[in-house]
C-alpha cells in the first residue's frame, strides 16, 4: 500500500490540469473534452524516411537500426502507412539521430501523413497544396511523385509532375523553402513555391512537359527566357514562384492553363487536436496561447478563412481530381460544419466524399465524424433540416489521439464529379 501511495504520489500533474481557464473554456465552447490531452505522454514520436521507395531494403534496416540506438528505445515502421517510423520514446530530440541530421528523415506525425495519402497521388499529377508551411507534407507529396524505385531507371519524363505549394506567411514559407533545400535531393525538381494567399491563389498547373527543355524552346515567346539575375528578379515578381528550379520558374511552365489533379487543403485552424502543439505552451506561458491561439475573434474567423480556402482550392481542382480537406482540429465547427456547408453549396452531381483506401490496411484507428446521436441532440443542435448533408460527409473521419495513438486530425476526401458551371458528367465508378 506504501509504495502504491508513493508511485501515486510521484505521478504527473496531467496536462488537462494545467490548462488555462481560458483555454477550458475554449474547449467547452468547441465541445471538446479536456480529457484527451491527458494521452500526450502516452504517444510516441512519429518521423517519415526521406524518399522511401527509392531504398533498398538493407539501407532501410540499417536506417531504422541507428534510430533505434541512437534514440535508445524501440523503432518500428507504421503499418499501412509507407515510410513512418514509430519511436516509443515520444521525448526523443531530433537532432541526436544520425537519420535526421544527415537528412536521411524528417518529423511528421502519422495523422499528417494519412492525410497526404489519402489524395492517392500517383506520377504525372500535378499537386497543388494551399497551404503548404512548413513543408512536410509538401516533401511527401513530391516523394509520391518520384516514381523511381530501388533497383529501377530513372522515371520515363512522361510521368512527371509537379508540386505547387502556397503559403501566405514569409517567416512559414522560408521554413518550408529550408526544408525542401534540405531534404528533397532530387525531388526538388518537382516542386515550386509561392508566398501568396491561398484564398486568391490563381495560378494554375505547370504547362505540360515543363520539364522538357525542347518544349521550352519550340514555345512561343521562348526566346524570352530570362537567365542570372534578371531571371532571379522575375522570380520575386508578383506572381512568379517564390522558389523552384529554373524550368518549374520558366515563362513557360508558369502559363499553364490546367487545373490541378490533385489539391490539398490542409487549412489554418486552431491546432487544438495537436497535442504536441499545445504541450508546448507549457513552457512557452499559456497567455501565448490564449494570443495566438483562441482570442475572441478566431473562433469566429478561423472557419471563415478555411471556407474561402476550401472553395479556391476546389475551384482549381480538375473535374474527376481530388480535393482532400484536412485540419488538425477537434472542433466541429472547423470540420464538420466547414464540410457541411462546402457540400450545401455543391450539390451530389458535383462534390462526393469518398473513403480514404489507405486506412484499410492501416494500424492507426480512425473515428467517425461528429453527428448528432438521436432525434433530441438533432433538434437542440438545430441541425434536423441537415441531416442530409452529414449522410454525404459520412466517409470523411477523424483521428482521436485517446484510440488512434497520433495527434487529433479532420480529414475529408472530395472527389470533383464536374464543375458547378458545367453540364458534363464526369464518371469515377
Amino acid at each position: 500500500m506504501a509504495v502504491q501511495e508513493s508511485n501515486e504520489a510521484l505521478e504527473a500533474p496531467r496536462l488537462s490540469s494545467k490548462l488555462s481557464d481560458s483555454f477550458l473554456a475554449f474547449l467547452q465552447d468547441n465541445h471538446i473534452d479536456p480529457q484527451v490531452y491527458d494521452v500526450f505522454d502516452k504517444l510516441p514520436r512519429y518521423v517519415r524516411i526521406i524518399r522511401n521507395r527509392q531504398r533498398c531494403s538493407e539501407e532501410l534496416e540499417v536506417i531504422v537500426r541507428n534510430i533505434s540506438a541512437d534514440a535508445g528505445c524501440k523503432v518500428h515502421p507504421v503499418a499501412g502507412i509507407p515510410g513512418f517510423l514509430e519511436i516509443a520514446d515520444s521525448t526523443v530530440k531530433l537532432s541526436q539521430l544520425r537519420a535526421y541530421n544527415s537528412g536521411d528523415i524528417v518529423g511528421m506525425d502519422v495523422s499528417s501523413g494519412i492525410a497526404v495519402f489519402a489524395l492517392s497521388v500517383a506520377p504525372g499529377d500535378n499537386v497543388l497544396d494551399l497551404c503548404c508551411a512548413p513543408g512536410a507534407k509538401l516533401l511527401l507529396l513530391a516523394d509520391m511523385l518520384n516514381n523511381d524505385a530501388c533497383g529501377t531507371n530513372e522515371s520515363e519524363p512522361s510521368v512527371k509532375g509537379s508540386v505547387t505549394g502556397v503559403d501566405i506567411s514569409a517567416h512559414r514559407a522560408a521554413t518550408c523553402r529550408s526544408l525542401v533545400k534540405k531534404h528533397a535531393g532530387s525531388d526538388k525538381a518537382f516542386i515550386r513555391l509561392f508566398l501568396d494567399d491561398g484564398t486568391a491563389f490563381d495560378r494554375k498547373a505547370p504547362q505540360d512537359r515543363w520539364w522538357d527543355p525542347k518544349s521550352i524552346k519550340n514555345s512561343a515567346g521562348a526566346s524570352g527566357e530570362l537567365q542570372g539575375k534578371a531571371w532571379r528578379k522575375q522570380r520575386e515578381s508578383k506572381g512568379q514562384p517564390w522558389f523552384a528550379t529554373k524550368l518549374l520558374s520558366s515563362a513557360y511552365a508558369c502559363n499553364g492553363t490546367d487545373l490541378y489533379d490533385r489539391v490539398l487543403v490542409d487549412a489554418e485552424c486552431t491546432h487544438d487536436g495537436s497535442l504536441a502543439h499545445v504541450h508546448k505552451y507549457e513552457r512557452w506561458g499559456w497567455e501565448q496561447l490564449d494570443t495566438c491561439v483562441i482570442n475572441d475573434n478566431r473562433s469566429t474567423s478561423v472557419p471563415i478563412l478555411q471556407t474561402k480556402l476550401l472553395e479556391n482550392g476546389w475551384r482549381l481542382l480538375k473535374p474527376g481530381g481530388i480535393l482532400v480537406y484536412s485540419t488538425c482540429s477537434l472542433s466541429r465547427y472547423q470540420n464538420e460544419y466547414v464540410l457541411g456547408g462546402f457540400l450545401s453549396r455543391h450539390s451530389e452531381n458535383e462534390a462526393c466524399v469518398e473513403p480514404s483506401p489507405l486506412l484499410e490496411g492501416s494500424s492507426v484507428t480512425m473515428s467517425p465524424i461528429w453527428m448528432p446521436k438521436n432525434d433530441s441532440e438533432w433538434t437542440s443542435h438545430n441541425l434536423v433540416n441537415e441531416k442530409h448533408l452529414f449522410g454525404r460527409m459520412a466517409h470523411a473521419f477523424r483521428l482521436d489521439p485517446t484510440v488512434s495513438n497520433s495527434s487529433g486530425m479532420f480529414v475529408a476526401r472530395i472527389r470533383k464529379l464536374k464543375h458547378a458551371s458545367g453540364s458534363t458528367w464526369i464518371s469515377v465508378y
